[in-house]
C-alpha cells in the first residue's frame, strides 16, 4: 500500500509544475521550495522525477528551467485548442445545413484511437449520444474509419492486429481483407459512411490533415439510420468532404 508520503507526491509535483510554467525561466531549488512552501528536501525529490520525465531540465549553478517534454505538451494542447477554435465554422456550416450532429476528432497516434473533442448536437430529440472527451476506436465508426483510411500501413496492421469488438454491439472486427477493401474505398472516395441500421447509428466523415499531409483526426456527421436512410448520401458526402478540405488547408496554414 501507498504510503502517505507517496499519495501526497501527485498534488505536490502539479502544484510544482503550475510554478514552474508561472514562472518560465530559470529557478533555484531554495526558491522553489520558498514558493511552494515546501520543505527543500521535499522539492529536490520531486524535481528529480520532473527531471527523469523531461518535464524540467538542470540549468547553471544549480538552477532549473522548464524542460522540452513540457514545451511539448504545451505545444500540443495550443494546437488542439487552435483546431478546435478553427473548425467550429466548418462544424456549424454542416450543423446548419443537415441539422445533425457535427463532430470533430482529433487522433491519438500513442494510442491509435481518436478523441472527440469538439460536438455540436442535432435539435432532434432523436439522436446519439456523441460527448467530448470520449475515445473512439479506428475500425468502428466513419469518424474512426476516416482516419484509419490515410494512416500508414504499419500503423494499420498495428489497429487491425487488435481483436477488439464493436462499442456497440459486441460483434468482432470484421474479416481483414473485408476492412482493406473499405479503407481502399474510402481513400479513393475521400470520406467514410458507417451505417448500422440494427443499433440504428449511421454516420459520414472525413480526414482532416496537417501541414505535411499528416492525418491530424477527422470531422463528420452523425445521426440515427432511419433518417440518414431519407438523406442524399452523396450530397451530406460530398458536404462533409468539402469541409474536411477546406478545413485541412487552414490548418495547414495556422497550426
Amino acid at each position: 500500500m501507498a504510503s502517505d508520503s507517496e499519495r501526497g507526491s501527485g498534488p505536490r509535483l502539479i502544484a510544482l509544475l503550475k510554478l514552474i510554467a508561472e514562472r518560465g525561466q530559470a529557478f533555484s531549488l531554495k526558491d522553489l521550495a520558498e514558493r511552494a512552501a515546501l520543505p527543500t528536501s521535499t522539492v529536490h525529490r520531486l524535481l528529480k522525477i520532473l527531471v527523469e520525465a523531461g518535464m524540467i531540465e538542470r540549468g547553471e549553478r544549480q538552477s532549473y528551467l522548464p524542460g522540452r517534454e513540457l514545451f511539448r505538451m504545451a505545444a500540443l494542447l495550443r494546437a488542439q485548442f487552435d483546431l478546435i477554435e478553427t473548425s467550429r465554422p466548418f462544424l456549424k456550416r454542416l450543423w446548419s445545413e443537415w441539422d445533425e450532429t457535427s463532430v470533430l476528432c482529433i487522433y491519438n497516434p500513442s494510442r491509435h484511437n481518436a478523441s472527440v473533442v469538439e460536438v455540436i448536437h442535432t435539435t432532434h430529440p432523436l439522436r446519439y449520444a456523441m460527448e467530448t472527451g470520449i475515445d473512439l476506436g479506428l475500425v468502428w465508426g466513419s469518424l474512426g474509419k476516416a482516419i484509419l483510411a490515410e494512416l500508414d500501413d504499419d500503423v494499420v496492421d498495428i489497429v487491425l492486429a487488435d481483436p477488439g469488438t464493436g462499442p456497440l454491439s459486441g460483434r468482432s472486427n470484421p474479416p481483414l481483407a473485408e476492412v482493406r477493401d473499405e479503407l481502399e474505398r474510402i481513400r479513393r472516395m475521400g470520406y467514410a459512411i458507417y451505417d448500422d441500421r440494427g443499433f440504428d447509428i449511421s454516420g459520414v466523415a472525413a480526414a482532416i490533415f496537417g501541414r505535411d499531409r499528416s492525418v491530424i483526426g477527422s470531422i463528420g456527421l452523425t445521426m440515427p439510420s432511419r433518417r440518414f436512410a431519407l438523406r442524399d448520401r452523396e450530397r451530406m458526402a460530398s458536404a462533409v468532404r468539402l469541409a474536411a478540405h477546406e478545413l485541412s488547408g487552414l490548418i495547414a496554414l495556422k497550426i
